[in-house]
């Protein structure tokens, strides 16, 4: 308790002191990637004078978290406080006279120009208008029309006369305020112009200054001697993190398939990161780390009235989880660029398991720059154990697909991702790797092989009438066949189907499975089996289906 008291004692005498205010240029040395933010570490090397010193790191990103501020170093010093704030800069205040006076009084001129415009153009407005109004009037009277009931001829004619001079005067004053408005258009997108170049001129001669906030981390240290020190801060920035993605590579059907753990790195936090060091976790700070606790859980009668969720129960913390976690999954959904790593990238990773996630150390320094597009940093590669096989569905496709069964992946600690499929150097598709939902086995089709050739044949119908009822029974009959062209046995499965129904006056009955294994609930058969090279194989099944005679049979 003494030595409590004593230590406070001193920091706030040394506090009581003068203190020296230093700003410090410092850099980003490291950085920490987290999936959804990013743990920044910036190291100064500082002179230190005797006493208590407020050293000001600038260059901050405005979306550090202040919690998360922390400040260490090497030499003989002692860290007293770590603190954030926000500078607010003052701007100067305005300097008259900074343009030339013959500048500043054309530009009042023409602004005074362009406002006589203005009013000329409303009063030619006005007078067009009224024009207008008055040309109507004309055109409207009866007698212009030939509706006048006057019995006078004379005075027709001396009406029609004087409408005539009128249009005349009256058309006559309204092309003339055309033209004065086409003409005051003119001046007006001239004088318009000029002032825009007075203003351009105006403007960079004296530029607006945006003053934003500054954001800085104060280290207060205390030293007894001038000395030489090594002062480091590291901090949290969100609008950053990381996506997985995987290149899937397999050079033969007889090669083990090379994985490629890609990391897709991106920030956009108002930082630069030249040439430092990255450490990639799978590891998120910003989920809640309490732990989830069940209340009690009450039956009761059904009234008809929805049960409210309760706060912080198991039910509610796993929608959250769950929605979280589809948040996760449409990130990896993204379009990403398909990029391909320099061959020793990978090299120079280390995988560093912790109690609650997984580490990746890169040795090699990247420079990953504040503009939010995702950057390729090589993880690791893995040679992964592979099982081919070919794999045919001759009732939908006449050619085979080369599969891979690839294990060996889930001791490598992947996250959800999208992973590109190469074969034989060739692009050959995408697919998802997803070690929540796929099992200890993971099947990559890697395309059409035209080595392997089947037919598939429908041989006759026989059909049979019962002797008593309407029931007709017929037996279907198929024959598989295929062909091994290549120069090496291959294995091969294959996949047909005997129909199923729904309907108990329809009766199915498996005659000849053909050596598959058949499954009664799918109506699935399959066939396991290798072939050698240049080799024929046939396969035969059939099935009979009783059915009504006199109702029309749906086949598909």
């Amino acid at each position: 308790m003494k030595k409590i008291i004593l230590a406070a004692m001193l920091f706030i005498a040394v506090h009581a002191t003068a203190v020296t205010e230093k700003t410090v240029k410092s850099s980003v040395k490291k950085v920490s990637v987290f999936t959804q933010s990013a743990q920044v570490f910036r190291s100064s090397t500082v002179a230190l004078a005797p006493g208590v010193t407020d050293l000001v790191f600038t260059g901050i990103s405005p979306f550090i978290s202040p919690s998360s501020v922390q400040a260490g170093g090497k030499g003989n010093f002692v860290v007293l406080e770590v603190k954030h704030q926000i500078k607010y800069p003052e701007p100067p205040k305005p300097v008259d006279g900074t343009l030339p006076i013959e500048i500043r009084r054309e530009i009042k001129q023409v602004e005074d120009s362009i406002s006589e415009l203005g009013f000329m153009h409303d009063e030619l407005t006005d007078r067009k208008n009224a024009l207008q109004l008055e040309k109507d009037m004309i055109l409207k009277n009866k007698m212009t029309q030939g509706e006048g009931k006057s019995d006078s001829l004379p005075v027709l004619k001396q009406a029609m006369e004087f409408f005539r001079l009128k249009l005349n005067d009256i058309n006559a004053q309204l092309n003339r305020i055309k033209r004065n408005e086409k003409n005051i258009g003119k001046d007006d997108a001239r004088l318009s112009a000029r002032l825009e170049d007075l203003k351009t001129y105006k403007s960079n001669k004296d530029p607006k200054t945006k003053y934003e906030p500054v954001h800085e981390v104060i280290v207060t240290v205390s030293a007894d001697e001038a000395v030489t020190a090594t002062v480091d801060v590291s901090y949290m920035v969100s609008r950053a993190g990381w996506t997985p993605s995987y290149d899937l590579r397999s050079s033969t059907s007889a090669a083990p398939v090379q994985l490629t753990y890609n990391a897709n790195v991106f920030q956009n936090c108002g930082e630069e990161w030249n040439d430092v060091k990255i450490k990639l976790s799978t590891g998120n700070p910003n989920r809640s780390n309490i732990k989830p606790a069940l209340p009690p859980w009450y039956l009761n009668y059904f009234s008809g009235i929805r049960d409210k969720k309760v706060a912080g129960s198991a039910r509610e913390m796993s929608i959250g989880n769950t929605t979280m976690y589809n948040e996760e999954l449409d990130a990896v959904k993204k379009d990403l660029d398909e990029l391909t790593p320099a061959q020793s990238a990978s090299n120079y990773s280390q995988m560093i398991e912790t109690m609650t996630n997984v580490e990746f150390d890169i040795k090699l320094p990247y420079n990953i720059p504040s503009d939010g597009i995702n950057h390729l940093v090589s993880i690791m590669k893995s040679d992964l154990p592979a099982a081919y096989y070919h794999f045919l569905v001759p009732k939908l496709d006449n050619e085979a697909f080369l599969i891979a069964k690839v294990t060996g992946w889930e001791q490598l600690n992947l996250l959800p991702g999208r992973a590109n499929v190469f074969y034989e150097g060739t692009y050959v598709g995408e697919t998802v790797l997803n070690p929540s939902v796929i099992n200890d086995t993971l099947e990559l089709a890697l395309g059409r092989d035209n080595g392997i050739t089947v037919t598939r044949t429908k041989l006759p119908v026989k059909e049979s009438n019962k002797l008593f009822g309407n029931d007709i029974t017929k037996t279907f009959t198929y024959e598989l066949r295929m062909k091994n062209n290549k120069s090496k046995p291959v294995n091969l499965i294959i996949e047909d189907q005997v129909p199923l129904t729904q309907n108990k006056d329809i009766k199915i009955e498996v005659k000849d499975s053909g050596k598959s294994e058949y499954n009664d609930k799918s109506g699935l058969l399959r066939w396991n089996t290798t072939i050698g090279t240049k080799e024929y194989q046939t396969f035969t099944f059939s099935y009979a289906v009783t059915y009504n005679k006199d109702m029309p049979l749906s086949m598909y």
